[in-house]
């Protein structure tokens, strides 16, 4: 079974992930911590670059799948930046205000409401249900089950395609458009995928009304069109 080896950010906030069969799926929706495998909303940096990550959004770590996401927070958990502090002192740190978080309180309460440990126990004395019952509650806190619709799209996974190369017309306007799987196809042709979310692009209007597609700067899953433009002989 092919499995999701590198990860990009794409346009309406969604995840573009990468096979080890060459295909693309782009996970949309939801929340930050789902659409990234990342259950406990962990920024990128060395310790999640150890745990196999595979890419960067915004941010925040990108994982191959849950269970990996799952494994860095307990890890993360176990070291003694969060070994040594109470629940309080934990949420302060994981979730602070000045990182926007407005629900700092509610937060440490239900932490302390699911684990049973309502004192400043240090984390490293919980027991092993104590435990298994914070990083679940972590979860749930980051959101990663939240399936609200995200900038009006759903939560969902749809497969994605690259435009490798493109032809321009007569008037040295892109015209046509060749994408992995499907081969060359028509501007009209394209526009309709780009509508479904499977084409990776933004359509515009132009002086004349005519509608056109442009690649967009806050993705980095599609090379800008004009920098594929087929060499004519």
């Amino acid at each position: 079974m092919a499995k999701f080896i590198k990860a990009e950010r794409g346009l309406h906030n969604s995840v573009i992930y990468t096979t080890t069969d060459g295909k693309y799926f782009r996970y949309m929706g939801g929340t930050w911590p789902w659409r990234t495998n990342n259950p406990g909303d962990i920024h990128s940096g060395d310790f999640t670059k150890k745990h196999n990550q595979i890419g960067i959004a915004g941010k925040l770590a990108v994982f191959p799948d849950y269970g990996t996401g799952e494994k860095a927070l307990i890890d993360l958990l176990k070291t003694p930046v969060y070994q040594n502090k109470s629940i309080d002192q934990l949420v302060d740190r994981y979730a602070p205000p000045k990182n926007g978080n407005k629900h700092n309180a509610e937060y440490k309460a239900a932490l302390h409401k699911a684990t049973g440990v309502m004192d400043d126990t240090k984390i490293k004395y919980f027991t092993p249900e104590q435990f298994d019952a914070l990083w679940h509650a972590i979860i749930n806190q980051e959101g990663y089950y939240d399936e609200k619709p995200i900038d009006g799209y759903p939560r969902e996974t749809i497969e994605v395609y690259k435009i490798t190369c493109t032809q321009n017309d007569k008037k040295n306007v892109i015209s046509k458009y060749c994408v992995n799987t499907i081969g060359w196809i028509t501007k009209d042709e394209c526009i309709k995928l780009v509508k479904q979310g499977v084409i990776e692009a933004e359509i515009c209007t132009s002086k004349s009304s005519e509608l056109y597609l442009r690649t967009n700067g806050h993705s980095n899953f599609q090379k800008n069109f004009d920098d594929l433009l087929e060499k004519k002989p």
